[in-house]
């Protein structure tokens, strides 16, 4: 990964490439302006938690959204970024393709460390091909039947070309599984025909939902990164105990969860932390909260990272 300190003629200027499929656009920029840019080529970012919000802050919101299931985490689809340091200073990290050399990856490590070493202003986006079909299936029904979709599909013939299979939980509301596609539109019959006979198969409910009549989970107040079996038990567990929905992204392992009615959003954040904390730790997890920062994790990392302001300080 390059890191260029002080050389502002290499910054990122403002482009999108067609062949190679990757934009680059203002941290601010929304999912409206991308598509606007990107749809007349056949191209399409699709991660997004809430396209009325900005770029930058669904990429701090948390590092998953449903269509990571598909595309992986939101670091695995930025090549490069313009930061600001903390000084004011502006460096270019990464390129404009997806890979350009080996070596640790700093791009991923500012991306995962909050605003403590600065931010983000522009960002150079991996694009993915644009389809004329999109929309969402909901299956409903017993819990226990709807785990053994989940199943089903994770271990099926299906899952990467599926955008997003995510399990839906809020208090005192049953659960539902919904199963996210984007593909041609003549190909949209052989989805629905896999998702109904999966319904049919575990005797639940199937509906249809069209892009229009989508509506998006919004940004989450709390992100938790655990691993893909305690996905649905998570869930439950959490939806039981607070006024919250959660959605938990099956393939991933990965649950987002939005607070309802919190007057103090980070202290609601702070008690849902405590609760799975040990469950976290079993499995090597982590959380990202937009309304709290994650602490240091260890005395080593703690000077691990002053060395590295000291050198940024220096350069």
């Amino acid at each position: 990964m390059k890191f260029a300190a002080l050389d502002h003629e290499r910054l990122f200027e403002p482009f999108l490439d067609e062949v190679d499929g990757v934009l680059c656009v203002s941290s601010q920029t929304t999912a409206r302006e991308v598509a606007r840019l990107s749809e007349p080529h056949s191209l399409r970012f699709p991660l997004w938690l809430d396209p009325g919000e900005s770029l930058h802050a669904n990429i701090t919101a948390g590092d998953y959204a449903p269509a990571s299931s598909r595309f992986g985490p939101f670091c695995d689809n930025i090549t490069g970024m313009n930061w600001q340091l903390p000084d004011g200073r502006m460096v270019r990290v990464g390129e404009r393709v997806v890979k350009s050399t080996t070596g640790y990856d700093l791009l991923r490590f500012l991306l995962g460390s909050g605003d403590r070493f600065g931010c983000a202003r522009d960002y150079v986006l991996r694009l993915r091909p644009l389809c004329d079909r999109d929309g969402a299936f909901i299956l409903a029904g017993e819990e226990s039947a709807l785990e053994q979709a989940v199943a089903g599909i994770l271990h099926g013939p299906f899952l990467h070309w599926l955008d997003s299979v995510d399990w839906l939980a809020a208090k005192d509301q049953p659960a539902r599984l919904r199963v996210g596609v984007h593909c041609p539109g003549a190909e949209f019959c052989v989805f629905a025909d896999y998702v109904g006979s999966l319904a049919l198969r575990h005797a639940l409910a199937f509906g249809e939902n069209s892009l229009s009549e989508f509506v998006p989970d919004g940004l989450p107040d709390l992100a938790f990164k655990t691993t893909p079996d305690q996905v649905i038990p998570l869930c439950r567990d959490l939806a039981s105990r607070g006024e919250i929905r959660c959605t938990g992204l099956c393939y991933p392992g990965v649950v987002h969860v939005h607070l309802l009615n919190a007057n103090d959003p980070a202290s609601a954040v702070a008690e849902f932390v405590c609760r799975t904390a040990t469950r976290l730790e079993q499995v090597g997890g982590d959380w990202i909260s937009r309304h709290a920062v994650r602490p240091m994790g260890s005395e080593e990392e703690d000077r691990w990272v002053r060395a590295l302001l000291g050198e940024w300080e220096a350069a």
